[in-house]
């Protein structure tokens, strides 16, 4: 994995990420569930996914060779927030390889709408349509330094469900079985408001802030000399060895 330093192997496992996945959350409510609170549409399912299958986590990891068109709707729902221009750097769509490099070069995680027991029982579509119902989110865990870096998604046709919860919690679980130390975000935009709050919410360090670190479409006009669509970044920390996950984040 390529980073500032040139590049970085990823670390070696403390231990199986096997032992907590596929990872089950229920999603949190909308007033029109109450009447079905039990309903399986209320589950969902975290597993890895990455670019090929491997032959060593098959029920917990899905591929994009098995499931191209979820990575097809990853993608798309990405590239959605790019265009909204208030959470991500990037100031263009990335195509199919771009995408595939960025958010799948490092483990990387989805989460479904549903309960399943392994990869088996998370069928495949036809199209990325197909799946859009069900695509909840995403992050990816990836070297950033030494430590480690998250990057996460929303599908922002189910907001309000509680996801970035689920996945901020699955993230403080599956990072140290991957082996790295610490994480640290570098650029937690001021304008991305919700995840402000949750890392917040979590018990993040908050350790520094980068003035005009991003330019952001939906900011304001790009170019020019005009200090529009300039925003600043908030870094959050957390370190493993003396930061204990909380027992009610570990759910």
């Amino acid at each position: 994995m390529s980073s500032a330093y040139g590049a970085i192997a990823r670390p070696a496992s403390a231990g199986s990420l096997g032992s907590v996945l596929p990872r089950h959350a229920t999603l949190r409510s909308q007033p029109t569930d109450q009447q079905n609170s039990h309903s399986t549409n209320h589950q969902a399912t975290l597993f890895a996914i990455s670019k090929a299958p491997s032959s060593t986590s098959t029920f917990f990891t899905l591929s994009a060779a098995t499931h191209a068109t979820l990575v097809d709707a990853m993608n798309k729902v990405f590239n959605s927030e790019v265009e909204r221009g208030d959470t991500y750097p990037q100031e263009f769509p990335l195509d199919e390889e771009q995408f595939g490099n960025y958010f799948l070069g490092g483990d990387a995680f989805v989460l479904i709408k549903g309960e399943y027991k392994d990869t088996e029982d998370v069928k495949a579509r036809a199209s990325a349509e197909e799946w859009d119902k069900d695509l909840l989110g995403f992050f990816y865990v990836k070297p950033n330094f030494p430590i480690c870096n998250g990057g996460f998604m929303v599908n922002s046709r189910h907001r309000g469900l509680g996801l970035g919860g689920i996945m901020g919690k699955a993230f403080l679980e599956v990072v140290p079985l991957i082996g790295y130390k610490a994480s640290m975000f570098n650029l937690v935009f001021e304008s991305n408001v919700a995840s402000v709050k949750l890392w917040r919410r979590l018990g993040f360090k908050e350790i520094g802030r980068i003035p005009n670190a991003g330019r952001l479409r939906g900011q304001g006009e790009l170019g020019g000399d005009a200090k529009e669509g300039y925003v600043d970044a908030i870094q959050f920390y957390w370190d493993f060895e003396s930061m204990p996950v909380p027992v009610e984040n570990d759910a």
